[in-house]
């Protein structure tokens, strides 16, 4: 397979989840603060945190209310990781894949562009409502390529580069979470409670969460549900068998799979096999940087340029 089309297939999978996952993020956290006791003090900086756009939005001047967070990560063209963007650029993407991909998919692209381009997409009025759309339009076109592609490299990089944003995503959710939750300033279980419930929505974990865990909702709990779960597709080891089975679909991947195998190694042995409940935060930080080195060896394996994996938010072939 040529190194363009693949590194193409790979951005537009991680484009399309990250873009669901941050239009989820929206949704979830729109939905819980309006049951929240303290809504003016909601933590839209930690919705920026996850998305790794606090940055950014500081230096457009922007007060940190919900509808300056919600403009600015759905549709506000000056930042590269808003939704908008993202979709734009998995467009351009697909754009150039329409011999490999299902042909509903180009369409289907460009109903999910159009509709992230309207300008009153953030508006708090109907802002759930098109959050839910967006979800619905990145799904479907999951399905097609689940259903309509050939189960070939290029399906093994689709997965891939999917698999990786995923991990990547629940790594930020937790150690954006972990911390304010735990070690903020409301001592009530409830609220807690709460708060650890929209962590696992936001990664449409709360239903499997409960099939798999007995008692309350505490932060140990859904950390060590998050990242142990071998059954939970959004879940960091399920992921890291992801990655593993789609390497080996792909030639010269034998260094890339013992870079997954030791990260999976030391997951299982430093956290997953203890009922210990400890921070979670150091393995955490440590195996977002080890998936950020896992994209660089891809990029330099496979792609025409090689990535050193700087801040998320910059171009395809920069950023992990």
């Amino acid at each position: 397979m040529l190194s363009r089309a693949a590194e193409n297939i790979y951005w537009m999978a991680r484009y399309l989840e990250r873009a669901e996952n941050t239009a989820r993020l929206l949704s979830v956290q729109t939905e819980t603060r309006l049951d929240h006791p303290d809504p003016a003090e909601a933590a839209w900086d930690t919705v920026l945190s996850v998305t790794g756009t606090s940055g950014d939005f500081r230096n457009h001047g922007l007060d940190c209310s919900e509808q300056a967070v919600a403009e600015f990560l759905l549709n506000d063209p000056r930042n590269p990781s808003s939704v908008f963007s993202i979709c734009a650029r998995a467009r351009e993407n697909t754009r150039t894949l329409l011999e490999i991909l299902p042909r509903e998919s180009w369409e289907e692209i460009n109903r999910l562009h159009q509709l992230t381009a309207e300008p009153d997409i953030a508006a708090s009025r109907r802002r759930s409502e098109h959050l839910r759309e967006i979800i619905g339009r990145i799904q479907a076109l999951t399905g097609l390529f689940l259903g309509g592609m050939n189960d070939d490299e290029g399906y093994a990089f689709l997965r891939l580069g999917r698999a990786i944003e995923r991990a990547d995503f629940a790594t930020r959710v937790m150690l954006g979470n972990f911390h304010v939750i735990e070690q903020g300033t409301d001592d009530s279980q409830v609220i807690r409670g709460a708060d650890w419930v929209g962590v696992l929505k936001s990664l449409t974990a709360f239903q499997m969460f409960r099939r798999a865990v007995q008692g309350p909702v505490t932060g140990p709990r859904v950390v060590r549900f998050l990242t142990c779960s071998s059954v939970f597709p959004r879940s960091i080891a399920y992921c890291t068998q992801e990655i593993r089975q789609s390497l080996a679909r792909l030639p010269r991947s034998e260094p890339i799979a013992a870079a997954v195998d030791r990260l999976s190694s030391g997951l299982v042995s430093e956290f997953c096999v203890s009922d210990e409940e400890r921070d979670a935060s150091p393995l955490l930080a440590r195996l977002q940087s080890e998936l950020a080195e896992l994209h660089g060896m891809i990029s330099a394996d496979y792609f025409t340029l090689r990535a050193s994996a700087p801040p998320r938010g910059q171009r395809q072939g920069q950023s992990a």
